[in-house]
């Protein structure tokens, strides 16, 4: 498997990178090609989130990219390795490209639990503490297209500068093992393998981290970026200082390797990071959408003038008359068969089909961000378009959609997350739902 650089284009003001690229060589499906910038469909257990295998087939006719988080899917390495085909087959999906990473960075886990060469991941059946040895084992058992090594990356951007430190150390130690296994392994030769840059909150540790990726320039096939976020929804809205890391990481790695952004990042974020040279995105954000009730809706023609708010709480009694699908002229099955109406009546009973109608919807709206991005990046006028999405995402942000409830204590926002948790991991198969 390949990544392939098509072009490499500076931003008009000169600050930026954006580029147009492609996966390809991939040894089970050698006719697949995988365009970036992109997102990948964030699966739980191997799947995507809310839709069956025909369903996914139905919303995107073309290969896409799994993201495979450990922490949700280290359940399926018994069944894996009976089968001894990977994690893309095991889960019906044998079509589309798997991308194993250790955790899903955008939810929240309790603090601490690290010991000296092992990192946490909070599993369904709880704590298991993961060395990189026992990392690499099981990549060879879910044998995933493409490897984010394993790190220490749950850290915000005002983290203390101890913690920071230990991040950095240890993500160092890790990756060092992760290498020589990586090096030996027969199984995952036809794998790429990404550095995880982490010490974000530190430019000291920050430099040290991308100082560590380059002792295995010759072998990795790119970087991953976490240590921006620890999942809370503060951590998420440090954007004044993104682009400075985005660029820094962007000018000091090798033009030729891919870029990954680990995260449930706001669209003008992506479009930021997509500037920067940023390759492929997790994909967590229509997840958490999905699971709140929101739907996304942003438009994409830069010469219509648009004045409405970029998400929608389709919790709200105001849309059981509204007869309107959730975007006019968005072509997803949900759009073409079904209104607001019927899917905040589905959230009010309670209904499960309501996640699969938000899912699809949310999710063929994150794609076409993407798709347009590339249009726009190929006509060198990915500037108006940013600027197109940055003013739709300012009319309204979906994370403190709580102040139209006028729910205004910090108190009572806890408890009212606490609420909504509750309620959906009831609901929708005991999912997790993502930081609100």
């Amino acid at each position: 498997m390949h990544f392939i650089v098509n072009n490499d284009l500076l931003a008009p003001d000169g600050a930026g990178c954006e580029r147009l690229g492609c996966l390809t060589g991939i040894s089970k499906s050698p006719k697949t090609v995988i365009e970036t910038p992109t997102a990948a469909l964030m699966t739980q257990g191997g799947s995507v989130v809310h839709l069956t295998a025909d369903v996914l087939a139905r919303v995107f006719t073309e290969p896409k990219l799994l993201w495979v988080p450990l922490s949700n899917s280290i359940q399926l390495e018994a069944g894996l390795q009976a089968q001894g085909e990977g994690v893309a087959k095991f889960a019906g999906l044998p079509g589309h490209v798997s991308c194993a990473t250790l955790q899903n960075i955008s939810e929240i886990t309790p603090n601490g639990h690290y010991e000296l060469d092992k990192v946490p991941v909070w599993t369904k059946n709880g704590k298991k503490l993961l060395t990189a040895e026992r990392y690499m084992e099981l990549m060879e058992v879910f044998k995933p297209d493409i490897i984010l090594a394993i790190a220490d990356g749950r850290t915000s951007l005002d983290e203390g500068s101890k913690r920071i430190s230990k991040s950095v150390d240890r993500t160092q130690k890790m990756l060092n093992v992760c290498m020589e296994k990586y090096k030996c392994s027969e199984v995952l030769a036809d794998s790429l393998i990404l550095g995880v840059i982490v010490g974000c909150g530190s430019e000291k540790m920050l430099e040290k981290s991308i100082e560590n990726i380059f002792k295995y320039s010759d072998i990795l096939a790119g970087v991953a970026i976490s240590g921006l976020s620890d999942g809370s929804e503060r951590s998420f809205n440090a954007s004044d200082k993104l682009s400075i890391i985005f660029k820094k990481i962007s000018d000091t790695i090798p033009k030729n390797f891919l870029k990954v952004l680990e995260g449930s990042w706001k669209p003008d974020v992506v479009l930021t990071a997509i500037e920067y040279g940023w390759d492929i995105f997790d994909g967590s954000l229509p997840l958490k959408l999905t699971n709140l009730g929101y739907a996304l809706r942003l438009h994409f023609d830069i010469n219509k003038n648009n004045d409405s708010v970029y998400v929608l709480n389709m919790n709200y009694d105001r849309y059981k008359d509204d007869f309107n699908p959730i975007l006019d002229g968005c072509e997803c099955l949900t759009c073409r068969k079904h209104t607001r109406a019927y899917i905040q009546h589905l959230l009010k009973t309670r209904e499960m089909l309501s996640s699969v109608l938000l899912s699809i919807h949310n999710l063929h709206n994150f794609d076409q961000l993407f798709c347009h991005a590339r249009r726009h990046i190929a006509a060198k006028t990915f500037d108006l378009f940013k600027k197109y999405i940055q003013e739709q995402c300012q009319k309204l942000d979906p994370f403190i959609v709580y102040k139209e409830e006028s729910i205004k204590d910090l108190k009572q926002v806890d408890e009212h997350k606490k609420k909504i948790r509750t309620n959906d991991i009831d609901n929708i198969n005991s999912e997790k739902i993502l930081n609100t």
